[in-house]
């Protein structure tokens, strides 16, 4: 019964991973800068929304066993409610990439900046609030507690969460490349892809909020 269950769960993240508000947000996130960068660097900016994603699924997964309740499940109803601001403010973000505001004269200053790609990015932090959006927080809850002990418990969280590392970081880099190599190809097509993946972002955001308000009110 465990091996099915282990092999249940890294089916279970890699579905949850393509549900349409994480694509959506993946989406907007992996077009956020289409310079053409090396592999390494492209995968560690990919996976940061998993990551995010996993940390938050592992924390939710432990407060389960502590608890031994499926009280915790409350969490996951109000959290959603907070993804559909978020994915229409990512819609937004996107569509006005292609309103750039003009270049502000600078001037020099004495300060350090942090060399990029050292900081966690807002792919990490957007990922953590989305763990527990969807299916997530409640398939966590309901594997977790189908558990037969702590250890097969931990083993179901780590296995859901390198299922999603591994779908959600494989398709930001297609999907990063992909854009990046079309609009070096024929630049206007950038602007198309931030209204496309801008205007999804929103119609996710706004059937998010529609349906949170429906189960909260």
């Amino acid at each position: 019964m465990i091996v099915p269950l282990f092999v249940d769960s890294f089916l279970l993240g890699i579905q949850h991973s393509f549900e349409p508000d994480h694509v959506a947000a993946v989406s907007v996130l992996a077009t956020e800068d289409n310079k053409k960068h090396r592999l390494r660097k492209l995968m560690w900016r990919s996976s940061q929304w998993a990551l995010g994603h996993s940390l938050t699924l592992v924390l939710f997964g432990i407060f389960i066993l502590i608890l031994k309740s499926a009280m915790s499940a409350h969490i996951a109803g109000y959290v959603e409610f907070l993804i559909g601001p978020i994915m229409i403010w990512l819609g937004v973000t996107a569509i006005m990439r292609n309103f750039p505001k003009k270049a502000i004269a600078t001037h020099p200053h004495p300060h350090t900046h942090m060399p990029e790609g050292n900081m966690l990015s807002r792919s990490f932090w957007i990922g953590m609030i989305h763990g527990l959006a969807g299916t997530g927080g409640a398939c966590t809850l309901a594997f977790t507690l189908a558990a037969s002990d702590a250890y097969t418990a931990v083993g179901i969280l780590v296995l859901q969460s390198v299922g999603i590392i591994i779908a959600m970081t494989g398709y930001s880099c297609l999907f990063a490349l992909s854009v990046t190599r079309f609009s070096g190809k024929w630049k206007p097509s950038v602007k198309g892809i931030n209204y496309a993946v801008g205007a999804f972002s929103i119609v996710i955001g706004v059937y998010c909020l529609y349906e949170s308000f429906k189960e909260l009110f």
